[in-house]
């Protein structure tokens, strides 16, 4: 088993000090000399993912040889070694009650066995308020956030858990049509549904950021292992938004991360994609600074995030060859450079397979980041 500690070294503290000012002037809209190159080197897998799930220690195993391998490419990426402390995307509702059900194929996370609200209208106001500190998952996802935030030893930032967002919640407990259908004939009592969801979701927010140590200590609030500036921390998830429209993100989605953003700041969102309400994303007041979106679903979106994103934020674009096997990632960058510059700032998330790979990926990528940066119109309207 790793070590279960990290010694940072005299030099990744300055880099690691270096790359944060680069995340800060980003978010900051000031100008780069080139655009952040987002490369990582997976570590060695050598269990499946459930029995990561299933064992907190072989999950950080491997998490740490992901940090390891990926600080071995010294200043060639401009990510910030992190660490994420998973117990499924489905922990708060387990906190309500859901069960957790794992299918034949030990590399896929699970997912919930059945849906445990079959009325909203009635059985919304009777659900329990859970605890983070005793209900489903959640103690046990509290838990990996503070073993991991050990291993770190305080240089290694943390996520928090994945908590979906609350529409996602909302469909593991009623079931996806179900969910759909309330949301037109009985909104109120989804509404509560949600708000019982939210307050969850803060108060595991808090729990969390206590086991990591302190808001400095974690990336964002969610999921997400990139590094957010201090004050924008905030981060919400809306995979569900794929699936509706904009008058329903703005009605049931939007003020629900509106209660994140303004209590730990409006950091990001993630959608996987496509994006149907693109535009809603951003009408909130406070709005996420960035996007981070899945480049197999979300790369023929891209035009309509340069005319709604413009001058208002970025992008994070995890690029995937297992998805896109035929594409190579060099050319793949400089297409959406050329598409998306002066009005997008696109910042790809890249996985090598080892560190040779990362560095000669970094070489070629670097040119066109440089490029694109002297390109971009600097500069947040907001």
């Amino acid at each position: 088993m790793v070590s279960l500690s990290f010694h940072a070294e005299g030099w990744m503290l300055d880099e690691i000090e270096r790359r944060k000012q680069l995340w800060r002037d980003l978010f900051a809209g000031r100008p780069l000399a080139r655009v952040p190159l987002d490369i990582r080197v997976g570590g060695t897998a050598t269990h499946t993912i459930r029995e990561q799930y299933e064992n907190r220690e072989l999950q950080l195993d491997a998490a740490l040889s992901t940090v390891r391998q990926s600080w071995k490419l010294g200043e060639k990426s401009d990510w910030i070694p992190a660490m994420r402390p998973d117990v499924g995307c489905s922990c708060l509702a387990s906190a309500f009650g859901a069960e957790y059900h794992w299918s034949d194929n030990p590399q896929q996370t699970p997912g919930i066995l059945r849906r445990i609200v079959s009325d909203v209208e009635k059985e919304a106001p009777r659900l329990p308020t859970p605890d983070p500190y005793t209900d489903g998952w959640l103690p046990e996802g509290i838990r990996r956030i503070a073993l991991f935030a050990e291993a770190g030893d305080g240089k290694v930032p943390v996520s928090l858990l994945d908590a979906a967002g609350g529409l996602n919640v909302a469909a593991d407990l009623l079931g996806v049509s179900e969910l759909l259908v309330a949301l037109y004939e009985t909104p109120d009592a989804v509404h509560e549904l949600l708000r019982r969801i939210q307050r969850l979701f803060i108060a595991t927010i808090e729990a969390g950021i206590e086991a990591a140590g302190g808001e400095e200590f974690i990336t964002t609030t969610d999921f997400p292992d990139f590094w957010f500036p201090e004050g924008q921390k905030g981060h919400v998830s809306d995979d569900i938004s794929a699936n509706i429209g904009p008058d329903l993100y703005a009605r049931f989605s939007a003020p629900y991360h509106a209660m994140v953003f303004e209590r730990f700041g409006a950091g990001g969102l993630h959608n996987c994609g496509p994006n149907p309400c693109h535009e809603a994303y951003i009408e909130g007041d406070p709005s996420p600074r960035s996007l981070d979106l899945s480049d197999a679903y979300s790369h023929d979106d891209l035009p309509l995030f340069q005319r709604a994103l413009a001058k208002r934020g970025f992008i994070y674009l995890g690029f995937d060859n297992r998805m896109t096997p035929d594409v190579e990632p060099v050319g793949w960058y400089r297409e959406i450079m050329e598409r998306c510059s002066p009005d997008l700032i696109v910042v790809p998330v890249v996985h090598a397979s080892d560190v040779a790979e990362g560095a000669r990926l970094f070489d070629a990528l670097r040119p066109i980041a440089v490029e694109y940066a002297r390109r971009v119109a600097w500069g947040w309207d907001r």
